[in-house]
């Protein structure tokens, strides 16, 4: 276990440096489409290429949050890592549609191996009474590097024709993890603790706290997904030229959000918090299809960053809270799988939504999808979980 009251020790640290080294690779791919339209692959197989490693890891997250612990975390983030560089390196050398289409699948596998394996790491380094500052700061460090590699790319003048250069250096980032593993050891009870397996997986699926925040994961992410994916159709619908610069405003407000209120999760009672955060999206959410002065637009980037930077790491809290440390490292993998079940159903839906009821229709299920999230993280209150006690 982690010592009692202390949260930056170094095993703390390295993980997040490995968690932000994993960010750093995922955050160069907004150049990926481009690159894909130099080799000269058409929309929809780039479109397929694209989405291939979120349906790996959509298929794989799951599975692997049965088979990984604190114990075998450390092989789990070796194999993952070797996976996941040697597809970066692939897929800068290869130019068919098939080849980089499996390339891409073996990506995703491998990057759900290397989160699941650090989410394992990491419930183990995190004491008691400390867990949202310590989600705080890791989904903060998982933000930065979305804010600085795009920018970076372009001060180093990298156009889309030399990505493959960039995805082959990449793989060495990939790499970094493993040899920084060895500084990050699982200790106490935690080193011998078995798989859970499916009997585990059961136990956690009846606990009705483990439960609702399962359902507000997939609720949320949904809302989220299909905002992300359809917020600039939307700007250029009401004629917002600027439109590209909200989720500048939005991210830089949620790492804000992280920084100065990470010690405040802990202080303050988080179901109330993420409740209160989730009202915050859905109202936001509701009102992006009206705002056409641009003025206002830009300005709901604000209160939506406050929100995203309030609940996300809280879903990860309350999971920790309210999991027996046996299922921990579990329960926080089954929240990973339930995000990417929202990344996939999220705009999967609002395409269909987008087609029959237009933007309003669009953004309004994307507001009661959040209002869902909100009454399931409500209903914590009380609930007790079956699974075993928090501590």
């Amino acid at each position: 276990m982690a010592e009692r009251g202390k949260l930056w020790t170094p095993t703390f640290v390295v993980l997040n440096l490995q968690f932000m080294l994993v960010t750093c690779v995922t955050a160069l791919f907004f150049q990926f489409h481009s690159y894909l339209e130099q080799l000269g692959l058409s929309q929809q197989l780039a479109g397929l290429i694209i989405g291939a490693d979120a349906l790996a890891s959509l298929i794989m997250q799951p599975l692997v949050a049965l088979l990984i612990h604190p114990a075998n975390a450390r092989r789990w983030l070796l194999g993952g890592s070797l996976l996941f560089a040697a597809a970066l390196y692939l897929e800068g050398q290869l130019t068919g549609f098939a080849p980089l289409l499996a390339a891409r699948l073996v990506q995703g596998a491998g990057f759900s191996c290397v989160i699941s394996a650090l989410i394992s790491l990491i419930v183990v380094a995190i004491p008691p009474g400390m867990s949202g500052q310590a989600f705080g700061w890791t989904s903060l460090v998982r933000l930065i590097p979305y804010a600085l590699m795009p920018p970076l790319l372009g001060l180093l003048g990298v156009l889309p024709a030399d990505f493959g250069q960039v995805l082959q250096l990449s793989a060495l980032i990939a790499l970094l993890p493993i040899v920084m593993m060895f500084f990050a050891r699982p200790a106490g009870s935690a080193a011998t603790a078995a798989s859970p397996g499916l009997a585990g997986a059961s136990a956690s699926l009846r606990s009705r706290p483990v439960a609702l925040l399962l359902v507000a994961s997939v609720a949320l992410y949904a809302g989220y997904a299909a905002v992300f994916f359809y917020l600039q159709q939307l700007g250029a619908a009401l004629r917002v030229s600027n439109s590209g610069v909200f989720f500048s405003l939005a991210t830089l407000v949620m790492m804000l959000t992280r920084f100065f209120g990470g010690m405040l999760f802990d202080r303050l009672d988080k179901v109330t918090l993420s409740t209160a955060g989730f009202v915050i999206i859905a109202l936001s959410y509701a009102l992006l299809p009206f705002a056409s002065h641009p003025s206002f637009f830009l300005a709901l980037a604000l209160p939506l960053g406050l929100g995203w930077g309030v609940v996300m790491p809280l879903q990860s809290a309350l999971m920790f809270d309210r999991s027996s440390v046996a299922a921990r490292a579990l329960n926080q993998n089954l929240l990973m799988a339930m995000m990417q079940v929202g990344f996939f159903v999220g705009p999967a839906a609002a395409g269909l939504l987008l087609g029959a009821a237009g933007f309003a229709g669009l953004f309004a299920a994307a507001a009661l999808a959040t209002l869902v999230a909100a009454l399931a993280t409500a209903s914590l209150r009380g609930a007790s979980s079956s699974s075993g006690k928090s501590e």
